[in-house]
C-alpha cells in the first residue's frame, strides 16, 4: 500500500466521521455525563507507603554469643536478595493477610462478606487489589497500602511490618522450641549424672579409696620394703589397703572415668543450651525499617479525569466502528440484491 492509497483511506475515515459526526456527538457526550457521574459516585482511596530493607538471616545465639573462628558477620548489615525473597514470601502469606483483615475490620471496611465458602477469595482478591510488594533496584521493598481511611491506610501498613517479624519468629519458634527441649533434656541429665558419679565416688573414698592408682603404687613400694626389712605387722596393714584396693579399686577407675567424662561434657551442652534458649526468647527483626508509612490526605485514586476520557474515546471509537459496520453492511446488501435483480432479468 502506497502513500496515496493511505492518503484515500484516511479521507474516506475522516469523510465517515464528518457523516456520523452528530451522531458520535452524541454519544460521546452521554458516555462522558455517565462516566463523570460513575466516577464521582467511586468511593475515593488514599495510599500509604513503607519502605524496608530485609535483615540477614542467621542464628542468633552463633552470630552474638558464639565466639566464631572465622570471619564473623554482622547482624547490622543488610539482607541480601535471597533475604529479600524471603521477606516477600513472609509478606505475601495468607496468615498476614487474615490477620490484618480480622485487626482492621477489612470485611466490613473493604465490604466483603465474612464467614462464607468464598469469603478468603473474595479477600485475596480485594487484598492484590489494595496491597503491593515490590522489590526495588536497591533490593529493599516498597510496600503499598490503599484504603478508603488515610490514616488506616497507615496503620495497615505499618502494621503489616510488624506482623512480618510475628509470623517469622513463629516459623522459627517452632524449630527453635524443638532444640531447646533437646538440649535442657540433655543438660539436666548431665548435671543429675554428675551428681550421681559424684556421690558414687564419695561413697568409694569413704570406704578407703581416695586414689586408686596412686594408692597402689604407694602401697606396692612399702609392701616391698616390709617385704625385705621382715616386718610382718606392717605387711598384714599393707596387705588389707592392698585387698580393699582390689576389691574397690575398678569402680573407682570406671566412676571417676566417667565423671571426668560428663564434667568435660557439661561446658559444652551447658553452651549449647544457652544458644537454644536465647534463640527461643530474642528474636530478631526481619527487617530495618528505613520509611514508616504516614497518613496522606491527597486522594491517589481513582482518577476521575482518566475514568472519563478513556470511557469518552472508548464510546466515540466503539460507535463509531459500529456505525462504519453498519454502513459497509448496507452497501454489501445492496450489492447483492442488484446482483440478484440483474440475474433474474436475464
Amino acid at each position: 500500500m502506497n502513500n496515496s492509497d493511505i492518503n484515500n483511506e484516511s479521507m474516506k475515515l475522516i469523510a465517515k466521521i464528518f457523516t456520523f459526526r452528530k451522531k458520535l456527538i452524541i454519544v460521546s457526550l452521554v458516555s462522558a455525563i455517565i462516566s463523570t457521574i460513575i466516577s464521582l459516585i467511586i468511593s475515593p482511596q488514599y495510599k500509604a507507603t513503607a519502605i524496608v530493607f530485609p535483615s540477614r538471616t542467621f542464628s542468633v545465639s552463633k552470630l552474638l554469643i558464639e565466639q566464631n573462628q572465622g570471619a564473623q558477620e554482622d547482624y547490622m548489615d543488610l539482607g541480601d536478595e535471597d533475604d529479600a525473597e524471603k521477606l516477600l514470601q513472609i509478606l505475601n502469606s495468607s496468615e498476614i493477610r487474615n490477620k490484618i483483615a480480622d485487626k482492621f475490620d477489612l470485611w466490613t471496611n473493604w465490604d466483603i462478606k465474612k464467614n462464607t465458602v468464598h469469603s478468603n477469595h473474595y479477600l485475596k482478591l480485594k487484598w492484590e487489589d489494595m496491597v503491593s510488594f515490590k522489590r526495588t533496584n536497591y533490593v529493599s521493598i516498597k510496600i503499598e497500602v490503599y484504603d478508603y481511611v488515610a490514616n488506616r491506610s497507615a496503620d495497615i501498613a505499618n502494621t503489616i511490618i510488624a506482623y512480618a517479624d510475628t509470623v517469622k519468629f513463629a516459623m522459627t519458634r517452632q524449630v527453635a522450641e524443638q532444640a531447646l527441649n533437646i538440649t535442657k533434656d540433655e543438660y539436666e541429665s548431665t548435671i543429675i549424672r554428675i551428681k550421681e558419679l559424684e556421690d558414687s565416688l564419695q561413697v568409694i573414698k569413704e570406704l578407703g579409696v581416695l586414689d586408686n592408682k596412686i594408692e597402689i603404687e604407694a602401697y606396692s613400694r612399702s609392701m616391698a620394703k616390709a617385704i625385705e626389712k621382715g616386718n610382718e605387722q606392717a605387711q598384714n596393714k599393707l596387705q588389707q589397703k592392698l585387698d580393699l584396693l582390689k576389691k574397690y579399686g575398678s569402680s573407682f577407675e570406671n566412676v571417676f572415668s566417667n565423671l571426668k567424662k560428663y564434667r568435660l561434657k557439661f561446658p559444652i551442652i551447658k553452651n549449647k543450651y544457652d544458644e537454644a534458649l536465647v534463640n527461643y526468647n530474642k528474636p530478631m527483626p526481619a527487617e530495618f525499617i528505613i520509611e514508616k508509612a504516614v497518613a496522606d490526605e491527597s486522594k491517589a485514586r481513582p482518577f476521575r479525569w482518566l475514568i472519563v476520557l478513556v470511557s469518552t474515546l472508548s464510546a466515540f471509537l466503539l460507535s463509531l466502528i459500529y456505525l462504519i459496520s453498519i454502513g459497509n453492511f448496507a452497501e454489501f446488501k445492496k450489492k447483492i440484491n442488484q446482483q440478484l435483480n440483474s440475474q433474474s432479468q436475464n
